[in-house]
Order: structure tokens, then C-alpha cells, then sequence
């Protein structure tokens, strides 16, 4: 199995790696600088998914991605100016769903966010009070928008959407829901999203679904 991750030099991308490769995958990535991916034994591909002709060399010999890119804000604030294209993420995918098409590809395992989409109502009005006047706005758009490629894709999906963040990396805990159904918590660290994504593809669990995920 050789799996290609957009967003390897994330924090949650780098993460996914590390799992796959601890299982026995084969990894390739997509990133800008090789140089800042430190990870042995990756393909790497110099570059941005934002461009077709990336994807389509990164992915040759892959049978299933894995995307946890983001929108880049200039500082963490919630009104920091975005300095990557605010569709970087769902043009990044429409290039990627549409070159999976190409190769017969059918695998691919999203992680967009707690808040996105039909999720709106499980999280408290002051947080989608404030996701509406900032600009994390932005991000929760593109979200959306990849989603809705994913969903119209007829591609074996899984969207995973995960609470708040953290980089606690000994908690591997999960719990999920599914469509609201089932208590989740409001964190969960970067390791155990990780652990949950690469156990997806290995077992195919959680095809055309959209499990929210928080730490036990």
C-alpha cells in the first residue's frame, strides 16, 4: 500500500506519515520545500496540489491519498490575513479527485473540521458566532466546498472531522460520532486523528461517512 499525503509538512500530515510508514505503507508527499520534510524513506514531490501536473507526478504508483492541508494564516489571530489562496484547499482536491479519476484510484480520506457542514449544529452558537465574523471563515468555506467534491466524486471517501486540535501526541484515545450520533468531547490531539485516518485505510472502515472525532 502506498498512500500520498497532501499537507505531509504539517504537523498533522507529518504525524499521518509517521503511522503509515510504522505500518509498512510506502508514503509520497506533496510539499514546497523538501527539505523541511524530515522524514526517511518519502517520496517527495517539490510543489503545491494547487497545480494538476503536481498531483498527477506525485501520485504515480499511490493507491490512496490522504489530505489534511490548510489554509495559512499569516499569524494565529482570527482576523490574520490568509497568505495561501482561500480555495487552496477544494481546488486542491477538485485536481486530486479528478486525477484519481484518471489512474483508477478509488481511496481517499479527508480531514476538514468539527462546525463544517451538517456538523453546524453540534458545536455552541458562540463558536459559530465566531467562526462567521473572522476569518477562520475562510477555512470552514473551503471545507465545505471540498466536502461537496468528495461527496459528488463517486470515489470511496472518508471525511473526518476532528474537534479542536491538540498536540498532546501520547493520547491515541478516539471517539466518534456520525452524524451527530454519539457523544464526542471538544479536543483531540494531533496522534490519535492521525492513528484514526491510517487505521481507516488500512481496514476500510468509514467509506462515503463523516465521523467526528474527538479523545476519549
Amino acid at each position: 500500500m502506498k498512500i500520498l499525503i497532501l499537507g505531509i509538512s504539517g504537523r498533522t500530515g507529518k504525524l499521518v506519515a509517521e503511522e503509515a510508514l510504522k505500518r509498512g505503507f510506502k508514503v509520497a508527499g506533496i510539499a514546497r520545500d523538501k527539505s523541511k520534510v524530515d522524514l526517511a524513506g518519502v517520496d517527495i514531490t517539490e510543489g503545491t496540489p494547487y497545480d494538476i501536473e503536481t498531483v498527477r507526478k506525485a501520485i504515480d504508483g499511490c493507491d490512496a491519498v490522504v489530505s489534511t492541508l490548510s489554509l495559512f494564516p499569516a499569524t494565529q489571530g482570527l482576523f490574520s490575513k490568509i497568505t495561501t489562496p482561500v480555495d487552496l484547499m477544494s481546488h486542491s482536491i477538485q485536481n486530486t479527485v479528478a486525477v484519481m479519476k484518471e489512474k483508477g484510484i478509488k481511496r481517499i480520506v479527508l480531514m476538514t473540521a468539527r462546525g463544517v457542514g451538517d456538523s453546524a449544529r453540534e458545536v455552541p452558537w458562540l463558536f459559530s458566532l465566531i467562526v462567521k465574523i473572522s476569518n477562520v471563515s475562510y477555512a470552514y468555506a473551503d471545507h465545505a466546498a471540498q466536502e461537496k467534491i468528495l461527496e459528488d466524486s463517486g470515489l470511496d471517501w472518508t471525511v473526518v472531522r476532528p474537534t479542536m486540535l491538540t498536540d498532546k501526541n501520547e493520547d491515541v484515545s478516539v471517539l466518534y460520532n456520525i452524524k451527530g450520533e454519539g457523544k464526542i468531547k471538544t479536543s483531540i490531539s494531533r496522534n490519535a486523528v492521525a492513528h484514526f485516518i491510517v487505521e481507516a485505510i488500512d481496514k476500510g472502515e468509514f467509506i462515503k461517512q463523516k465521523p467526528g472525532l474527538s479523545n476519549k
